[in-house]
């Protein structure tokens, strides 16, 4: 939630440098009911999140990918998430006469000298 709060005050946050106003683009600051501050969030959430604002709130209410762009392309609307990538194996590395030659497992050689070793990291709670 900390996440998609502080991605929307950057936003809001960056709408005051520059925006579309009635005679083109305007450096002063949006004022409270001015229509065109809808348009300068809308234009920039597609730029940076190929989203539209409906689909960020779709999203954050289904807990889903949502976006209206990639359903014009014929996609489907909302997709799962991406869960967490799988944690990184063990390697274990020894010298060899050319490149190192790594292994999932201990190198069961005593006279192969270890120049190596990558643990699996620890799962966070």
């Amino acid at each position: 939630m900390i996440r998609q709060t502080a991605s929307l005050a950057g936003i809001l946050l960056l709408t005051g440098c520059m925006m579309v106003g009635r005679d083109g683009f305007e450096t002063e600051v949006a004022r409270v009911g001015d229509s065109y501050v809808l348009a300068n969030l809308e234009i920039l959430s597609l730029i940076n999140t190929h989203k539209t604002l409906g689909d960020h709130v779709v999203g954050w209410i289904s807990g889903m990918d949502c976006s209206t762009p990639r359903l014009e392309r014929g996609d489907e609307y909302c997709k799962q998430r991406p869960g967490p990538p799988a944690p990184p194996q063990q390697v274990y590395c020894y010298s060899s006469l050319g490149r190192p030659s790594c292994y999932s497992q201990p190198y069961g050689e005593g006279n192969d000298r270890l120049i190596g070793f990558v643990p699996a990291s620890a799962p966070l709670r």
